[in-house]
């Protein structure tokens, strides 16, 4: 029998008193209804109800064009069979070959691979959700030819993300010098991407400032008022204007594929931070365009360039760009430093001289930030998350499984809670392995979340993404699943047991109000060992500290 931990009841009552709702500090884990045609699956955000946004990736069964002209390419990078050819129908080694060559090539002759859609898990049900993707008559599927990701979704249930456009064949006829027409099928998309808005199952999409070849938008996070965190185009590179005015003269290619081909070495486009507000129909009211943290000399030409990666529900944004290394040295720093986008317009959050690098990734609704610092640590950038009070001037990187452990906040609640991942383990090699982690910034508690799981679990949480205000997290787990390949068929070895593999699934964590942890001390043979409890009833007390909370921007 498990042995337990459990809290007494005077820290109980004192717990109920002190917060009017009682949590457990064990949170138990729902695996996010897998979609079958997926291997992969991870969480991006969720809401206060615990709907929860994600994307899937690595699909079986991918369906492939399959041109007459281009079967010798075919034949010899896959070995493919003229019945196979023929037929369309592909055994697992032709399937995976197929897709990893079509997925390397550059060329816009061939068919293009994106193969990540995005999910909405509500009321026990995980629907796949389709935003610029479409279904194509030849293949009677959706192309999987570009990449789709919902960031984040609001009280209202309106979901925000980013996706680039499909990939569509088009016929066109080159003419040689010698005068022969040869007809060509090429590849060509109208656009890199766009801001998502989704809402009842239909996808609206925040146009460019600047469209010119398509332009570009993207939205990483909406809060529960309106308010949406983004970039948009507003020009084009002088450099990359030049090169398309030379090269783009819709001879040798249609245009939005030479304008395709290059942005495949690189951005084409200047950006700017926006921050959007729209109706709860998922229409833009207004927008706000910020600029960099400082203003560039004659001298300073490159393209400088700033981010908002959240936004609170009174329109401040946090994010990273381009700063000065200090006041008065006119180079700027090429690493990002985190920044403030607000009624003062772009400001920096820190002082950029004592870190090197660092990103702001999220503002709660008491405008406390989090994010990560870095530092040049034996010649390599080394991560810390951060906490940041905005109204008390407060600066915190706290300790984590260890002092030099990386570590990255991606997600603070209203009630001060933190989500993100670290290092916990110990090792001389390169690459350490990583677990979430949950912090309170009141008692500056410290907690490994598998350590509040059930022992023995099948899960191994790496990631968390986002904590609602109910202290649900969305997160990102590995678990050991049967092996299956390119085509979704099982392997199995020669005595008829299937081989197994280690997969990234989406779950939901919820806290559990029976009021104990688990003491896994006497578990043989743990899938990993837990770093200890002693902290345990402070954890506790942390998870609900307010009789009034205001609803966090998710």
């Amino acid at each position: 029998m498990k042995s337990k931990l459990f809290i007494t009841s005077l820290l109980a009552t004192a717990f109920i008193a002190h917060s009017g709702q009682a949590f457990a500090a064990q949170y138990e884990i729902k695996e996010i209804a897998p979609l079958e045609k997926y291997r992969q699956h991870f969480s991006m955000g969720l809401n206060d109800s615990g709907t929860v946004v994600g994307v899937v990736r690595d699909s079986f069964n991918f369906p492939f064009y399959l041109e007459p002209y281009l079967e010798d390419t075919y034949k010899t990078a896959c070995d493919l069979s003229d019945a196979e050819l023929s037929s369309g129908v592909f055994d697992a080694t032709s399937t995976f070959c197929l897709k990893s060559t079509l997925a390397g090539l550059s060329s816009p002759l061939f068919q293009k691979i994106g193969d990540s859609k995005s999910f909405i898990y509500s009321g026990n049900e995980t629907n796949l959700v389709a935003l610029t993707d479409y279904v194509d008559a030849e293949l009677g599927e959706y192309t999987g030819s570009n990449v789709e990701q919902l960031n984040a979704i609001n009280s209202s249930d309106i979901a925000v993300g980013t996706a680039s456009a499909p990939f569509i064949p088009v016929d066109f006829v080159i003419t040689s010098e010698e005068g022969v027409e040869t007809e060509f099928k090429f590849w060509q998309r109208d656009y890199k991407t766009r801001a998502t808005i989704y809402l009842n199952g239909v996808t609206k999409l925040i146009e460019p400032v600047f469209s010119e070849y398509g332009g570009l938008t993207s939205a990483v996070d909406i809060s529960n008022s309106g308010y949406i965190a983004g970039y948009s185009s507003t020009g084009l590179i002088e450099s990359a204007q030049v090169s398309i005015e030379t090269d783009c003269d819709g001879e040798g290619a249609p245009l939005l594929v030479c304008v395709w081909s290059k942005q495949t070495s690189g951005t084409i486009y200047k950006t700017k931070p926006y921050i959007w507000q729209i109706d709860d129909t998922g229409e833009v009211l207004s927008s706000t365009e910020f600029d960099i943290a400082f203003t560039p000399t004659e001298t300073q030409t490159s393209n400088y360039t700033a981010t908002i990666a959240a936004v609170n529900e009174f329109g401040v944004g946090v994010g990273y760009g381009h700063v000065h290394s200090k006041d008065n040295d006119p180079i700027v720093q090429f690493y990002p430093q985190p920044l403030l986008f607000g009624s003062e317009g772009t400001k920096t959050l820190i002082d950029v001289d004592l870190y090197d690098a660092g990103y702001a990734t999220d503002i709660n609704s008491s405008n406390i930030v989090i994010g990560k610092v870095q530092t040049v640590y034996n010649n390599e950038l080394n991560d810390e998350f951060f906490i940041y009070d905005i109204n008390n001037d407060t600066f915190d990187t706290p300790t984590t499984f260890y002092p030099t452990a990386e570590s990255t906040a991606n997600s603070i609640n209203d009630l001060g809670i933190v989500v993100g991942e670290a290092e916990y383990e110990i090792t001389t090699e390169s690459v350490r392995r990583k677990h979430g982690f949950i912090y309170n910034i009141n008692t500056k508690s410290f907690f490994d979340i598998n350590d509040l799981t059930e022992c023995n679990s099948e899960f191994e949480i790496v990631e968390m993404k986002s904590i609602n205000n109910n202290n649900q997290i969305a997160a990102t787990a590995l678990k050991r699943v049967e092996l299956r390949d390119s085509n979704g068929d099982i392997y199995y070895d020669s005595a008829g047991a299937s081989y197994t593999e280690q997969v990234a699934v989406s779950v939901l964590l919820s806290p559990i109000d029976s009021g104990e942890i688990e003491d896994c001390s006497d578990i043989e043979n743990p899938k990993y060992e837990r770093k200890g409890l002693s902290t345990a009833p402070v954890f506790i007390l942390f998870l609900s500290s307010l009789l009034y909370i205001r609803r966090r921007s998710i």
